[in-house]
């Protein structure tokens, strides 16, 4: 499985670019960008990594711009939706999508989609990434994720995800895989709703993410067990990794990118990278989303693009080999 360090390691020299249709041939960069509002559709719903990280961003990047920002939730399971939206947008860096997971793993869970998800967008950046963490109903008796799957053995157990093709979902796959476990997956809309179910009981556990899980791993209401990634996580330095608890290999991390419709202007999108990376690497706007988990990314259009094609075609490989479809 792929780790977050090989994750963003992939060559820029593989970029594939779409092919030339009517509508990026027409598209031409305005006179003055921009110059009214932006609209990033998130396709999850509110209180998830998603919907949090263009919370965070949208004000600043209100600022930064001079135009306002408005953050358009278009929630569904697979977040085909909100991409929809974007594909059929005028290629104008006015209409964004703030991909999660899902949109590059989409192409090996679905059978079909509405677009191709490399050639139907051009990439702007990849934003950020985190890690994922599990966590459990404070009455589930196991205390370490050794426990977890000596239970799941013999009991019945279910996970909630924030939604097919997520990180939230793919590590619940590659557990089952790795420790010989059939826990049955949940999925929802958004991790908010994820761990709404897991509050409530409803649930056994969750793989979810930080931003929307600390507060209540810090109340006690939920216990965390373990974290993806090579090295803790500085908010939960008690909280170790799958590998420390022996599942070596089912490092899924959360990314989050966006992209435009086809044939968006390269000068666009580099406004806008240059943007999100200003305000991101800003002291104050960097410590609250160090808080949330995320780490800062921010890389250019040609690399994102590049990076896009690569984890489609690594996706498809990987689902060649293991279910991702459950």
């Amino acid at each position: 499985m792929i780790g977050k360090r090989k994750l963003f390691a992939i060559a820029t020299a593989t970029l594939v670019a779409g092919p030339a249709t009517a509508r990026a041939q027409a598209a031409k960069p305005s006179d003055k960008y921009p110059s009214e509002l932006i609209r990033i559709v998130v396709p999850r719903s509110p209180g998830g990594g998603s919907d949090n990280l263009a919370r965070l961003l949208a004000p600043a990047l209100e600022k930064k711009l001079g135009v306002s920002i408005l953050v358009d939730n278009r929630p569904d399971a697979t977040a085909v939706l909100g991409a929809t939206i974007v594909e059929k947008s005028k290629p104008n860096g006015y209409t964004l999508y703030l991909a999660d997971n899902s949109f590059y793993q989409n192409p090996a869970i679905l059978e079909s989609l509405p677009y191709d998800t490399v050639k139907d967008f051009t990439a702007v950046t990849m934003l950020a990434q985190a890690p994922v963490i599990l966590m459990v109903h404070p009455d589930v008796p196991a205390k370490t994720l050794p426990e977890l799957i000596k239970l799941a053995k013999t009991s019945p157990l279910t996970f909630a995800s924030g939604g097919v093709g997520s990180s939230t979902h793919l590590m619940g796959v590659m557990l089952n895989l790795k420790a010989g476990t059939s826990i049955v997956h949940v999925p929802f809309k958004s991790s908010g709703q994820a761990l709404l179910s897991l509050l409530g009981g409803h649930v056994t556990m969750q793989f979810g993410g930080l931003s929307s899980a600390a507060s209540y791993i810090k109340d006690g209401k939920v216990r965390a067990l373990a974290t993806t990634g090579d090295h803790r996580n500085p908010a939960f330095p008690d909280v170790p990794t799958f590998d420390e608890s022996g599942i070596q290999g089912a490092d899924v991390s959360s990314v989050w990118g966006l992209h435009a419709p086809a044939g968006t202007p390269l000068e666009v999108r580099r406004t806008l990278r240059d943007a999100f990376a200003q305000i991101m690497r800003d002291p104050d706007l960097a410590k609250k989303l160090a808080e949330f988990g995320y780490e800062v990314i921010a890389n250019t259009p040609e690399e994102h693009q590049a990076q896009t094609a690569a984890l489609v075609s690594q996706w498809i490989e990987i689902g060649k080999k293991v279910n991702l479809r459950e």
